[in-house]
């Protein structure tokens, strides 16, 4: 074994307030997972030193796991990458995998690790606030507001009440009749008439 190779890749894994915890990550077991992830070798049959942090300060990407290079790979360049989000079996075995491979400066990072990739200065997501109303929107309801309460007030005191009140306070129209209701109407007042036209005609004839 020569120099370079002296020192196999190393894992620093959170465990803390919020990684590792069920309350932060539920469904996740975390035990597991970090046995898995100490139980990991490198092509060489070398275990890979595991040491736990209690927070590496981006809890919002718990769980986080740092993959440090070889010297090996720190000779070649690497550099420590820090992968957030760790919470799927999935994940684990590519960091296996791309240990077993040469790690950080030596393998590409596995395709499936690319969107976990972030950073100790990385900031939590500002969350989308509601676009707040303008000054000129709040002034525009604000005055019709008061034009309203001005209209209310001016028809109280006036004895009249408001436009609302005054549209219930009218009384139903009547229904329109029918043009069959019209006809029957009309049909009964002509059979009057005929009867009393033949009423007066039959007095006449007796008188």
């Amino acid at each position: 074994m020569s120099a370079v190779e002296g020192r196999p890749c190393q894992l620093t894994v959170c465990r803390g307030c919020c990684c590792g915890t069920r309350k932060k990550v539920p469904g996740v077991d975390h035990k597991a997972q970090l046995a898995r992830l100490s139980a990991i070798d490198d092509h060489s049959g070398r275990t890979v030193p595991v040491r736990t942090s209690k927070c590496l300060g981006i809890c919002f990407q718990a769980n986080v796991v740092v993959v440090q290079p070889s010297q090996e790979g720190r000779a070649a360049g690497g550099k420590p990458v820090w992968l957030g989000r760790v919470t799927e079996d999935a994940l684990v075995e590519a960091v296996d995998d791309w240990i077993f491979d040469g790690g950080p400066g030596v393998a590409p990072l596995p395709a499936v690790l690319a969107d976990h990739v972030t950073s100790k200065d990385a900031k939590k997501p500002k969350k989308n606030k509601k676009p707040k109303h303008s000054k000129a929107a709040k002034k525009e309801r604000r005055k019709a507001q008061e034009k309203k309460r001005a209209r209310a007030e001016k028809a109280s005191g006036s004895g009249q009440r408001p436009d609302k009140d005054r549209a219930e306070s009218k009384k139903p129209k009547k229904p329109k009749k029918s043009k069959k209701n019209k006809k029957d109407e009309k049909d009964k007042k002509a059979r009057k008439k005929e009867k009393r036209a033949r009423k007066a005609a039959a007095q006449a004839e007796g008188g």
